[in-house]
C-alpha cells in the first residue's frame, strides 16, 4: 500500500513536471518566436528605408547644372531681378527637397507646391517655350502622397518634351478622384505637337524605375503608374490610394 501510494504519487509529480516544463518551454518557443519575427520587421523595415534613401539620391544631377547656367545667363545679360527670383526659387525647392523624407507622405498641396519651385526654375531657363497648366482641386490638397513621387514625371517631361524643340511645349500636371478609394495624379505634356517622336517607356531613364520601386515599397499592390504616348505628347500618371 505505501509503495503503491509513492508510486503513485510519483507518476502524479512526474506528470506536473512534465507538464509544467511543456509550459516553460511552449512560453520560451513563442517568446523567441516573436522576438525572432520582431528583428524580421526591424531588419525589413530598415532595408526598405535604406532602399528609399538610395531612391531619393538618384535625382537628374543635370537640373541643378542647367539652372545654374541658365542663372549665369541672366547675370551675363544683366537681368538682376529675375535673376535673383530664380536664386529664391532654387534655393526654396533645394531646402525643401533635400530635407524631403521619401519615407514619409506630405500632403498633395506641398508636393505640388514643390513642383511650382521646380518649374519656375525650369520656366526661367526656358522662357516662352514652357507653359504650365496645374488642374489641382483644392478639396485633394490635404491627400497624403509620396514625397517628391511626382519630380521624375515632372523631369522627364521637362528633359524630352521641352528642352528638345524650340517651339512651345504646354505642362498639364493634374490631380483627381478615382472612384471612392484613390487619386491619379498625372503629368501630360504636348511636345509631340511640335515635331517630337514620344520616347519609348525604356528610354526614361531611372526616374520611372524609381518611381515603380517607390510606389511597391509603400502602397504594395494597390497603386501603379502608367507612361505612354498620346496623340499629341507623353502623359505619366499614378494612381495611389486616397488615405487623406
Amino acid at each position: 500500500m505505501i509503495v503503491t501510494a509513492i508510486a503513485d504519487g510519483l507518476v502524479t509529480w512526474y506528470f506536473f513536471f512534465a507538464a509544467w516544463a511543456a509550459f516553460y518551454l511552449a512560453v520560451g518557443y513563442v517568446g523567441e518566436v516573436r522576438v525572432a519575427e520582431r528583428e524580421a520587421a526591424a531588419s525589413r523595415a530598415e532595408a526598405r528605408e535604406a532602399r528609399l534613401a538610395m531612391l531619393r539620391l538618384q535625382v537628374d544631377p543635370h537640373f541643378l547644372f542647367n539652372a545654374l547656367n541658365a542663372l549665369s545667363s541672366l547675370v551675363a545679360r544683366g537681368e538682376t531681378k529675375p535673376a535673383r527670383a530664380m536664386i529664391g526659387d532654387l534655393a526654396a525647392f533645394l531646402r525643401a527637397g533635400l530635407s524631403a523624407d521619401v519615407s514619409e507622405d506630405i500632403p498633395l498641396g506641398d508636393e505640388i507646391e514643390l513642383q511650382r519651385l521646380y518649374l519656375a526654375i525650369e520656366k526661367a531657363r526656358f522662357g516662352s517655350r514652357l507653359d504650365v497648366e496645374w488642374d489641382i482641386p483644392d478639396a485633394l490638397c490635404g491627400v497624403p502622397v509620396p514625397a517628391l513621387i511626382l519630380q521624375p514625371l515632372v523631369e522627364n517631361a521637362v528633359k524630352y518634351g521641352v528642352a528638345r524643340t524650340s517651339t512651345p511645349v504646354r505642362l498639364r500636371i493634374a490631380a483627381q478622384r478615382h472612384g471612392e478609394d484613390d487619386i491619379i495624379l498625372s503629368v501630360e505634356d504636348n511636345g509631340a505637337a511640335s515635331g517630337n517622336l514620344p520616347v519609348p517607356a525604356s528610354g526614361l531613364g531611372i526616374g520611372l524605375t524609381n518611381v515603380r520601386s517607390r510606389l511597391a515599397a509603400r502602397y504594395g499592390d494597390v497603386s501603379s503608374l502608367s507612361s505612354a504616348a498620346t496623340a499629341s505628347g507623353w502623359r505619366s500618371s499614378v494612381t495611389i490610394p486616397a488615405r487623406g
